[in-house]
């Protein structure tokens, strides 16, 4: 009822707006409505959006009251094709009243916002054909690996959110029945996942509940209870209690119903290849990969574009070996970084990135590891998105902390931290963004810059300047080769043989090579947001790099990057054409002056 009170307001507020306009105005003031129209109505959407589940609103924002947002009862929302179907009604009622603006009209930051706004919507409407082709579950990226994590970094700004989260733990097994009634939807239509993935998440889902009195969301719960000020010794045991009872009585249950879930479906999925093979498979994964890359091209363009760069990469690792023939003999020998410590890495790179960076925020950053019982299928790293209006404090998670990870963690370090996920959310939020903007998703534009400032950080890390351009060229290729067989598999139907054999020639290693295939195929286009993403930047500095010749500033492309933030290529290739422009105007009064 609360959503639809708010729904209605909007709807209410618009149309009484846009009757005022009709009636007629001077130029100036007609003007001046849109744009605080504009801003009213993306505002209102930002609202409705980031309290839809408890969970979205403590990571979005540090202090919802000065939002205007009223805490509700605690909730993780629904997980129902009924729920997922009336989120679509509401994004086409955004879109349509989208589109009664009068884009001229509006300044040109609100006509960006615009842009980025409709492409999401419109994109989310058509990805809203294939419903059952989504999986929120997946041994890397699914809900039961990410959501540990997500509660046991739950912020406590005061006693009120330690007692919702507490409120919020029952909430997961209402989410978790949802997901598996989805489950067996997808079942009943022949969507489900292969058995090898479903066996996979078991035995991950196993991991987390092994030792369910020891497990991390206690733990972390009573080191954050311990640490919260102003709380007596009787609150802490309270609370540290009702914490425990709902990880064992919630928390682990839900997990356990999910392993029964897929035991009992397994065997029920009819297709062991590709997306390809599933009815509008390939349709979906079409879409799929607009949504993740963010990239306006088509999947013929999206495959020459890896097929080039993969062979550049080729041609590059060969040149390099005839000019410098011992330089695989260091690349065989290499074992470690000069920086192993992740801290000090971090102030490395803090200095290091200045002369070809904007100037970073001064923000704090801690450094933490992932709890044994999820290590085996997280990533590498983790960067966990601050609330927009607390932005200063930033968490990393680094997946093991001995030896061999640490060594060589510099690269991964960047891609999470500078010049990476954290230095450029924190850039961006900085410059105090439309809050509608925080909460669009683009991955492309968002992993594609963490992969691209990761490959520039072997310049600064220390280590032989031609081992350190191999080591990039050659993980690039890696990158590139799994993009490329993601593709051949869920879009171009490549059976299992044909796809091993294509990653078998870059990685010489039969049983490597089938390893790779089972990770593509259990996560479709996991790998599609870094390469694309990456390749879409590097052409966006070929363009200006071209342009501008020898007045080319890297540090003032990146500014460009980071000042327009996430968006989709197309729409961000439009504005550097205009940058561009606007460049060569300025260089042309110069000279002439």
């Amino acid at each position: 009822m609360h959503k639809r009170r708010i729904k209605l307001y909007i709807l209410i507020s618009l149309f009484s707006l846009f009757a005022i306009l009709s009636l007629g105005c001077n130029q100036e003031k007609l003007q001046e409505s849109q744009q605080e129209l504009f801003d009213r109505f993306i505002y209102e959407i930002f609202v409705e959006e980031v309290q839809s589940d408890t969970l979205s609103l403590n990571y979005a924002l540090a202090h919802p009251e000065e939002f205007g947002i009223i805490h509700t009862e605690p909730t993780l929302g629904e997980y129902t094709i009924e729920y997922m179907k009336e989120e679509l009604l509401t994004k086409e009622q955004y879109l349509n009243d989208l589109l009664k603006f009068n884009y001229d009209e509006l300044t040109i930051d609100q006509q960006l916002t615009y842009d980025i706004l409709q492409y999401c919507l419109e994109l989310e409407l058509q990805l809203g054909d294939y419903l059952y082709y989504m999986e929120t579950l997946g041994p890397t990226t699914g809900l039961q690996a990410q959501l540990p994590i997500l509660l046991a970094e739950y912020h406590f700004y005061d006693k009120a959110d330690i007692e919702r989260y507490l409120e919020l733990l029952p909430c997961v097994k209402d989410y978790f029945e949802d997901v598996a009634e989805f489950e067996r939807e997808k079942s009943e239509r022949g969507l489900f996942m292969t058995d090898a993935v479903a066996d996979r998440i078991i035995e991950q889902c196993g991991t987390f509940i092994a030792n369910p009195k020891e497990n991390l969301l206690i733990k972390y719960f009573d080191e954050k209870i311990d640490s919260f000020p102003e709380l007596s010794e009787e609150d802490k045991k309270v609370y540290k209690h009702k914490n425990r009872q709902g990880v064992l009585d919630y928390i682990i249950p839900s997990y356990e119903m999910l392993i029964d879930t897929l035991r009992e479906l397994k065997g029920t999925g009819i297709n062991d290849s590709g997306l390809y093979y599933y009815p509008e498979g390939q349709a979906y994964y079409e879409l799929l990969t607009k949504f993740k890359t963010g990239s306006d091209k088509s999947m013929k363009e999206i495959t020459d574009m890896l097929d080039t760069a993969i062979g550049d990469d080729i041609l590059t690792l060969t040149k390099q070996v005839l000019v410098n023939p011992l330089i695989f003999d260091k690349f065989e020998a290499f074992t470690s970084f000069p920086l192993t410590d992740p801290k000090v890495i971090l102030e490395d790179l803090k200095e290091q990135i200045l002369e070809d960076f904007p100037e970073p925020e001064d923000v704090n950053c801690e450094i933490k590891y992932v709890h044994e019982s999820l290590s085996e299928y997280l990533s590498p790293a983790l960067y966990l998105i601050p609330a927009i209006d607390n932005y200063t404090d930033n968490n990393i998670y680094i997946n093991g902390d001995d030896i061999e990870t640490l060594s060589t963690i510099y690269t991964t370090v960047a891609h999470e931290g500078y010049p990476g996920h954290l230095y450029q959310n924190v850039y961006f939020r900085s410059r105090n963004p439309a809050p509608v903007r925080s909460i669009l998703s683009f991955i492309g534009y968002d992993e594609g810059w963490a992969t691209y400032v990761e490959f520039y950080s072997y310049q600064y890390s220390g280590i032989d300047e031609d081992l350190a351009d191999l080591m990039e060229v050659n993980n690039e290729l890696i990158l590139m080769m799994y993009a490329r067989a993601d593709i051949g598999i869920h879009y171009e139907g490549w059976s299992k043989s044909k796809a091993v054999s294509y990653i078998n020639k870059f990685t010489g290693d039969e049983a490597v090579a089938n390893q790779i295939y089972d990770v593509l195929l259990e996560e479709p286009a996991i790998y599609l947001p870094y390469a694309v993403g990456y390749l879409e930047i590097m052409e966006l500095r070929d363009m200006a790099e071209e342009a501008q010749g020898n007045n080319f500033d890297i540090k003032e492309f990146h500014r460009f990057l980071l000042d327009i933030g996430p968006a989709h290529f197309g729409l961000i290739e439009n504005y550097m054409e205009a940058w561009l422009e606007s460049e060569e105007n300025i260089l042309a009064g110069t000279i002439s002056e």
